[in-house]
């Protein structure tokens, strides 16, 4: 499949004290006909991620209508599983109820980071989001032994399904580079969307020469069939967009070949491509996607062309 950009929707610098830098997981949600917001995650002053939103005219997708003025969630209290960010990844919908789950951030000591998954409620049509419970939704254990983030949420088939990214391990570099991080995706189920019980295996594990990160599934269930979009990065290349597909949301089939746009030649997204959310709308498929630096260089929009 080809993919046309449409061109970068946002870029944060200092539009508000929290949206200082990146712009993360762009989520599309229609509010009505043309209008959409998007949903997503900025950084403040010292790095700290918040879930925020714009939202857009998809006719006119780089001209942004209006901005949030504060975020809808921000960082926790002293000690908290999201002290250092509350990093938006999925607004669900479901019996009147809003949930975004997100990415809680801790700061580590021999390694950078230890997260965990958050979920904030509010009614529908209501900004007003809060935490369910002081901790997490689902934290590292014993197979997910370092970290977890990154949640796609969809009821579907009478069941909560979440896809998540699950942290396997680190990889140390010489004294002057912090440790990397490596993260395949996995799939949990429950009965509500609180309590969660992770599958044995990975959902989408590593198949390329090199790969060690693979990130923000974004999931389609359509006609009975799961549709994954994800970014996977590896040794010496950046992001780019992977696709899968599976039957019953456990046990997926790789097809990486055209699942996305590719990196320009130059500018805002000439490095990597990345956190991707594709939707539909008016007979076309669309997608979300980051840009270099993980989000710093903002988010735009392409369309799939038949």
């Amino acid at each position: 499949m080809k993919w046309q950009k449409l061109g970068r929707i946002f870029c944060a610098q200092g539009q508000q004290d929290f949206m200082v830098s990146h712009a993360s997981c762009p989520q599309a949600v229609q509010l009505d006909g043309d209008l959409y917001r998007i949903w997503f995650a900025p950084r403040d002053a010292k790095n700290r991620s918040y879930c925020a939103w714009l939202e857009i005219d998809i006719t006119r997708p780089t001209e942004v209508l209006r901005l949030a003025d504060k975020p809808v969630l921000a960082p926790g209290g002293l000690g908290a599983f999201d002290e250092q960010g509350v990093m938006h990844s999925w607004l669900v919908t479901h019996g009147g109820e809003q949930r975004i789950y997100y990415t809680g951030w801790n700061i580590g000591a021999s390694v950078p980071f230890r997260n965990a998954i958050g979920v904030a409620t509010s009614p529908v049509g209501d900004d007003s989001f809060s935490n369910t419970a002081p901790g997490p939704v689902l934290d590292r254990s014993p197979r997910d032994p370092c970290f977890v983030g990154n949640p796609c949420v969809l009821f579907a088939d009478g069941r909560w399904h979440m896809w998540y990214l699950s942290g396997t391990g680190w990889i140390t570099g010489d004294n002057a580079a912090a440790p990397r991080a490596v993260y395949n995706l996995r799939h949990a189920l429950s009965p509500d969307g609180f309590d969660w019980t992770p599958d044995p295996e990975p959902a989408i594990d590593f198949a390329h020469p090199g790969e060690m990160a693979i990130a923000r599934p974004a999931v389609r269930h359509i006609d009975g069939l799961f549709r994954m979009h994800y970014c996977w990065r590896g040794e010496g290349y950046g992001y780019r967009i992977g696709y899968a597909e599976s039957a019953d949301g456990a046990h997926w089939r790789r097809m990486d070949e055209g699942a996305g746009p590719q990196p320009s030649e130059e500018g805002w997204d000439s490095e990597m491509i990345a956190y991707p959310h594709v939707f539909e709308h008016g007979g076309g498929t669309y997608m979300l996607y980051c840009g270099n630096g993980f989000s710093h260089g903002g988010f735009g929009l392409a369309v799939a062309e038949e």
